[in-house]
């Protein structure tokens, strides 16, 4: 069962395939008529990445958005919509989506327990130009489980490595999905200088957790993404 911690923020998550679209143009138009209206209406935004050829679907961007309640997203919603206080620039966006024949997904997403929020990670200087994105699929009701153990077993060692956590998310209408990010130390020198991340055989850390995870886990894709300019983290 999910666990609602009273600090969590919500997190908007939206996953766009750009079409004939190019990221350069995406970035103007999203920072003409996207972004203002968001932050006008009180959403944050967390990331702004664009998928690297080698790994994962492309071209594609994703983006995140902070917010702190549902009472918050209710209000977004009302005023893109149909007769909303927002929705003139909703419709832009919308025609500048469809003209490039744009689709994706959306997801709303809790912060796990020990995530940190936008400020505190821009409070620690935390930088996130290259990230490894993991759409993981747990057991049904597993997600808390799931990033419990991670935390536990994985994370240390993966920091270590030069792969630093920047949090997991659980997608509030799904039953079995966790979203984790890990961005890479020196952007793309990480996989020069710690790749393979083990070369003989894995620590014991890395044995537990793989005898651990297959038991909450029935699989996940996984994207190496690039920040795009309008992202806090660059």
């Amino acid at each position: 069962m999910k666990k609602y911690y009273g600090h969590t923020l919500l997190y908007l998550h939206e996953t766009i395939a750009l079409g004939s679209g190019r990221s350069d143009r995406f970035t103007e138009a999203f920072s003409d008529i996207y972004a203002p209206m968001m932050a006008d209406l009180g959403a944050r935004l967390f990331a702004m990445w664009e998928t690297t050829p080698y790994n994962g679907h492309w071209p594609q961007v994703t983006i995140i958005w902070e917010i702190d309640r549902f009472a918050d997203y209710a209000r977004i919603g009302k005023a893109q919509a149909l007769g909303g206080s927002h929705a003139a620039a909703a419709a832009r966006w919308s025609t500048y989506l469809s003209e490039i024949g744009a689709s994706g997904e959306g997801r709303i997403m809790y912060a796990g327990k020990f995530n940190r929020t936008l400020e505190q990670l821009q409070d620690a200087g935390f930088g996130a130009g290259l990230v490894i994105q993991e759409i993981m699929q747990t057991k049904p009701g597993r997600q808390d489980d799931y990033i419990r153990e991670l935390e536990r077993l994985y994370v240390p060692w993966s920091e270590r490595t030069g792969k630093r956590w920047l949090g997991s998310f659980i997608t509030t209408f799904r039953f079995n999905e966790v979203i984790h990010y890990w961005a890479l130390d020196g952007d793309w020198d990480c996989f020069a200088e710690h790749y393979p991340s083990w070369k003989d055989s894995p620590p014991a850390e890395i044995v537990t957790w793989m005898s651990v995870a297959p038991a909450l886990r029935d699989g996940w894709e996984d994207s190496i993404l690039q920040a795009l300019p309008p992202s806090p983290l660059r």
